[in-house]
């Protein structure tokens, strides 16, 4: 606030205040002018609407324009295309379709209100007056009907934008199917491989189309960069070429102010490395992109030379600029000459090795611009663009792969976090490789191209989504914890230490999960970086398949999908055992919850995913309710003859999970036996006994038969002894002594001070009450024997005598 002149605080306040003051006032003076404009239009034209402007919101031209899109889209949908233009043909369909579905949900959102404003005005109005009826006034009959009539248009227009929405689902429904079919259809496609004479031929024969459509996209440019140099223009085209290399040039000197002001601003440690990468890569990204369009926009402005190719060249490299910019820059971090700003543990050498990998990464990742271009809108015969796709497969595949293979020449110097990653790395990199040359040379082009342009992608996804899954994690651990700067203002507001604890934990493991969400569905989605594609996948995560265009279904066994179901089970145990560990190891550290209720909240994690995934299994081999009727059947059947007891302990497991009347750690006596329970799962419960042998119970002994919980009433391991000395003795020493023995017993537990305490005198006899607590509750009858014994020991050292009861002692002599 010090930087704040005071005359402008004044100024700003006031114009708030006046602008506070001008809203509470503007209702009074809206109605003021509504009524006098009413009295006015009822003494000119009664019949006047009250609301008006659907038809500007919701024109008749806007609802044809749609209508007529709706069959254009449908008419080039039913074209027959070639497999090198149906893939971009359907994706050009697809977000046409898209933008009429997203566009009638904007108009519906926007006519609604007034539907519900004009169906209010007429319940104020009431019906018509019938036959015998008091007549009414005019005016009163004449806005009924204008309303009614404003209403009846409201309604046609909301049904039209239904009807449309409809259909564009449909649409965009198909042209998916259509899309993913012809996509697999082209990744299965074998071309003449080009270890053979044919596929030579082929390229030899259309050598001369191709040089043609070459050469003029070449005259093209060099037309479109003479006219951009003519004249005035070329003043234009230098200023902005000079722009663009005077902001690179900037950014590159700027990288180390970066760092001295994270320095400054950020605790030392791990987090300055990772705040200063995600910075510097998200910066590069944008400058390069801003640079590209600043020297394109020198060239391409208003120039009559510039044609669509080469407008569309240009379209898809710009795609590509921010990710190779943001590639480069995060290897320049990563692999940084000052090992104090590298976010992982790597040695000098292999920092060293990999320091140039990044930018041949980009020059690679700016290539698959062109050869996008290339393979769309170019013009060259397929074999062309086979061997450009081969070309590009032969060349990239080794480089992709050159970390794991320095990662296992670097394994010897003992730097690397993962260097026991290293070999199998290198295998699965080596072996895809492989694949991908292989696939080249039998003529499976596309398929190996796929494979690549998907890694590279998915190569770069990612790194930056772990990278930033590393920045909130490392935010959540050194900024926002209550005993940090951050964390202890929110303490000082009245937030509690513990939810501020719990938040740092709670919110990062959230954003983690949507990470990995957006890594899916980029990998979903081919490995692109479209963000329609992206925010399109993301909502099917998050809404599910459309059902109600979906067919009946059945069974789809398949190979794809038997491994995608076997993926899905082993991904899915790694996923469990990673949640149940962020649970165990973060998040329960930060609570209050005793380790009965951790375990519940663990075994209910754990089932429930496991369920998801059997679902989700189901679902990929079209599994649906209807087609698992027959099981159900069979299944209650077998419930009403002989899983009766299994499925009552089910239940009765996850009532014990949910209730928790015992939990992990609990003394318990059931069924004559008494021990400490270890483990519950859905269907028994683990007790520990005395003589370290285990019971197993089913769960439903402990709903349906009476069960003893000693933790619920008393202390865990907590045990009395009980003596009876003559009343002459001296208690005051004997309690003392009783203290002292029961404190050096090597079996009781320090932290419980013992006590001795005088329960009752009778008889001309005392009894003496000592308390003490076990280390291991689960033999407590033992060390309480121990005990015992050791204060007897005690008493016969310090010559304290012990009486014993009538009631045991030995019969007289006859």
């Amino acid at each position: 606030m010090a930087f704040i002149p005071t005359r402008a605080l004044s100024a700003l306040f006031t114009t708030l205040f006046i602008g506070i003051c001008s809203l509470t006032t503007l209702p009074a003076a809206w109605a003021a002018a509504e009524d006098t404009q009413q009295n006015q239009s009822e003494s000119t034209n009664p019949t006047t609407p009250l609301i008006s402007g659907i038809s500007v919101i919701a024109p008749d031209s806007t609802l044809d324009a749609m209508g007529a899109e709706l069959h254009s889209v449908y008419e080039s949908s039913t074209k027959n295309y070639t497999k090198t233009e149906s893939t971009v043909a359907y994706a050009a369909l697809l977000k046409r379709a898209s933008a009429i579905a997203t566009q009638a949900d904007g108009l519906l959102a926007k006519i609604k209100p007034y539907n519900t404003i004009y169906q209010n005005f007429l319940n104020i109005l009431g019906k018509a007056p019938e036959k015998g009826d008091t007549s009414e006034s005019p005016s009163v009959t004449a806005q009924r009907k204008a309303l009614s009539a404003k209403q009846r248009d409201i309604s046609e227009r909301m049904t039209r934008l239904r009807l449309y929405q409809l259909e564009a689902q449909q649409l965009v429904d198909e042209l998916r199917q259509h899309g993913s079919a012809i996509q697999q259809a082209t990744l299965t496609q074998r071309f003449p491989t080009p270890l053979g004479i044919t596929f030579w031929s082929q390229l030899v024969d259309a050598a001369g189309n191709n040089t043609g459509r070459l050469s003029r996209l070449a005259q093209e440019s060099g037309a479109v960069l003479s006219a951009s140099l003519k004249g005035q223009r070329a003043l234009l085209t230098l200023g902005s070429f000079a722009l663009s290399a005077l902001l690179l040039t900037g950014w590159l000197f700027s990288r180390r102010g970066i760092r001295s002001l994270v320095s400054r601003v950020l605790p030392a440690g791990r987090i300055r490395a990772i705040v200063a990468t995600v910075t510097c890569s998200i910066l590069t990204a944008i400058i390069w992109r801003f640079s590209f369009d600043i020297a394109w926009a020198g060239i391409s402005f208003n120039n009559n030379a510039l044609q669509e190719d080469l407008s569309v060249l240009a379209g898809m490299i710009a795609i590509q600029i921010p990710i190779c910019g943001f590639v480069t820059e995060l290897g320049f971090n990563l692999l940084s000459r000052d090992e104090k700003w590298r976010i992982i543990s790597l040695s000098d050498t292999l920092a060293k090795n990999l320091r140039l990998f990044p930018f041949w990464f980009a020059v690679a990742l700016a290539i698959r611009g062109i050869l996008r271009f290339i393979d769309t809108k170019s013009g060259l015969s397929s074999m062309s663009i086979q061997f450009c796709d081969a070309l590009y497969v032969l060349s990239v595949s080794p480089l992709l792969f050159a970390v794991p293979r320095q990662l296992r020449l670097s394994t010897g110097e003992g730097k690397e976090i993962h260097s026991s990653l290293a070999p199998l790395l290198q295998t699965l990199a080596s072996s895809v490789s492989i694949v991908c040359w292989i696939a080249v040379f039998l003529g499976y082009i596309p398929l190996a191209y796929s494979i690549i342009t998907w890694i590279s992608g998915m190569a770069v996804t990612t790194t930056a989504l772990v990278l930033f899954a590393m920045l909130v994690i490392a935010l959540g651990d050194t900024i926002f914890p209550s005993s940090a700067p951050v964390g202890s203002r929110l303490v000082q507001l009245g937030l509690p230490a513990r939810l501020v604890d719990q938040a740092c934990v709670v919110i990062p493991g959230i954003i983690c999960v949507f990470l990995v969400i957006m890594g899916f569905a980029v990998a979903t989605a081919g490995a692109t970086f479209d963000p329609s594609q992206i925010i399109s996948r993301i909502a099917y995560i998050f809404n599910g398949a459309d059902t109600s265009t979906s067919g009946e279904g059945g069974f789809h066994i398949s190979l794809d999908a038997i491994i995608l179901c076997i993926l899905l089970f082993i991904l899915g145990s790694y996923a469990i055992k990673i949640l149940t560990t962020w649970f165990r190891e973060r998040y329960f550290p930060k609570t209050s919850l005793d380790i009965g209720a951790q375990s519940s909240i663990l075994s209910i994690i754990t089932y429930s995913s496991w369920i998801l995934i059997g679902l989700t299994a189901a679902s990929t081999l079209g599994v649906t309710m209807k087609s698992m009727t027959w099981v159900v059947s069979a299944l209650s059947v077998g419930i009403g003859f002989g899983l009766q007891s299994i499925v009552q302990n089910f239940v009765s497991g996850i009532i014990l999970m949910a209730e928790r009347p015992v939990s992990i750690g609990d003394v318990v006596e059931i069924a004559g036996s008494r021990g400490v329970i270890t483990r519950i799962s859905v269907r028994s419960t683990n007790i520990a006994l005395s003589d370290k042998s285990t019971l197993i119970v089913p769960n439903s002994q402990f709903i349906t038969t009476a069960v003893r919980n000693a933790t619920r009433s008393e202390k865990p391991g907590v045990f009395t002894t009980v003596l009876q000395l003559p009343f002459a003795s001296n208690l005051e020493r004997a309690m003392q002594v009783m203290i002292e023995a029961l404190t050096a017993s090597k079996n009781v537990d320090p932290t419980y001070p013992p006590t001795a305490t005088i329960t009752n005198i009778a008889d001309g006899s005392a009894l003496l009450t000592g308390t003490a607590r076990a280390n291991d509750v689960s033999s407590t009858t033992t060390i309480r024997s121990e005990a015992l014994f050791d204060i007897w020991q005690a008493f016969q050292e310090n010559n304290i005598p012990i009486s014993i009861p009538n009631s045991l002692a030995p019969f007289p002599d006859k």
